[in-house]
């Protein structure tokens, strides 16, 4: 009996964590309530490892859904640009996401295009990917926690709690209009 009392204990918790997962999302509506958008945590002081949002449009004539993960990554600001034969330096084009899930599994996206930025002091680059989650992707971060993920070489682990939050944050936008 004790034991079945842990379990539902534990399972009680676990359900109790899943709705503040969703309770931290922020919601904003416009004035006319045909443009919402959701966003999970995020401190704006900080650049935001991962960041999970879901833009609808509910106008009958323009609807649409974005719904986006945003991956980024610090790294050193030489690192974005290379030399051309003349001697230029230009910004270099990078390419490719990988995702590395707690059970092994990966997800990778090779024909993904990197964007650069440079954080406000101006002294690091910033490496960003923007992934257009679909069903096939929405089913994978929403029920896999994410341990790494790479841009263009360039690795960041992804602690527990962390990846744990993420994958709630995809379960939770899923579900909302």
């Amino acid at each position: 009996m004790k034991g079945f009392l842990f379990l539902l204990a534990i399972s009680v918790a676990s359900l109790a964590n899943a709705q503040d997962y969703c309770k931290q999302i922020k919601k904003d509506m416009s004035p006319d309530k045909k443009l919402v958008d959701y966003a999970s945590p995020a401190d704006a002081q900080e650049i935001t490892s991962i960041k999970v949002t879901r833009s609808l449009n509910l106008d009958p004539d323009y609807e649409s859904d974005l719904f986006l993960m945003t991956f980024q990554l610090v790294g050193d600001l030489e690192g974005i640009y290379s030399k051309s034969p003349d001697g230029v330096q230009e910004e270099k084009d990078e390419w490719k996401l990988l995702v590395e899930f707690e059970d092994k599994s990966k997800w990778v996206d090779d024909t993904i295009k990197l964007s650069h930025d440079v954080t406000s002091d101006k002294m690091q680059a910033v490496r960003i990917v923007f992934l257009n989650l679909t069903e096939p992707s929405i089913k994978e971060f929403s029920t896999k926690r994410i341990t790494r993920y790479t841009l263009a070489g360039y690795e960041k682990t992804v602690t527990p709690e962390y990846g744990n939050a993420i994958m709630h944050y995809v379960q939770c936008m899923k579900g909302m209009k």
